[in-house]
């Protein structure tokens, strides 16, 4: 019997793409996905780490699954931002992931289900590096048809739904973090928003709001 996982999406709309490209991983790797929480086997909290009051609702969010009846998992911005400190200050959650582990973060849970230890990430300065999303986009075939975004599922069944058209920010204001920890600006192609946007329309999407950290 498969895993039952949940993803909870918390801060921006750019996070709620990146829960939908993480959410398309564990489907991948054979993790059923639930949209209760309490019914779910796996939690894994897609954080918000930007001004102070998401920071607590994040934590918050973590400390309320965490009742010994789940496993839960820190991912998203304030996974990245803190890493280890957060991971030393919150022991009831059993992992923190970092961008850098997207890749791997469906292994990471079965690990975590096993009983393995994972380490939490290390805090950098990513503004010197190309920004991460959670799953790079396959190359278009035009063979292949109709295109499929394997890299997102749909957690909602809204009308209205973002389309992430950039990632990063070269900015460098100084009440920001977000370079610090998204990293530098790096645009999508054209080509893959529009048939993104179309898939989109193709799942019953009527609205769609273009977003970035820029």
């Amino acid at each position: 019997m498969a895993t039952t996982l949940s993803l909870v999406s918390l801060g921006c709309a750019r996070n709620e793409v990146d829960s939908e490209e993480l959410a398309a991983r564990f489907a991948a790797a054979g993790f059923e996905l639930v949209a209760d929480q309490t019914a779910a086997e796996v939690v894994v909290v897609n954080t918000c780490g930007f001004i102070e009051a998401a920071k607590a609702e994040s934590v918050e969010e973590l400390l309320g699954l965490a009742d010994g009846s789940r496993t839960v998992i820190a991912a998203g911005c304030l996974a990245e931002r803190y890493g280890a400190e957060l991971a030393a200050s919150l022991p009831e959650v059993a992992a923190v992931v970092g961008f850098d582990g997207y890749d791997d973060i469906a292994a990471t849970v079965r690990r975590v289900l096993a009983g393995d230890r994972v380490p939490a990430p290390v805090p950098a300065d990513r503004r010197r590096l190309l920004p991460v999303t959670p799953a790079d986009r396959p190359a278009f075939d035009p063979g292949r048809a109709p295109w499929v975004p394997a890299a997102r599922t749909r957690l909602s069944g809204s009308p209205l739904a973002p389309l992430k058209i950039a990632s990063g920010c070269d900015r460098r204001c100084a009440f920001c973090a977000i370079p610090a920890f998204r990293g530098a600006f790096r645009s999508r192609f054209p080509d893959d928003l529009v048939r993104e946007a179309a898939w989109l329309v193709g799942q019953g999407v009527k609205e769609l709001f273009l977003v970035s950290e820029n």
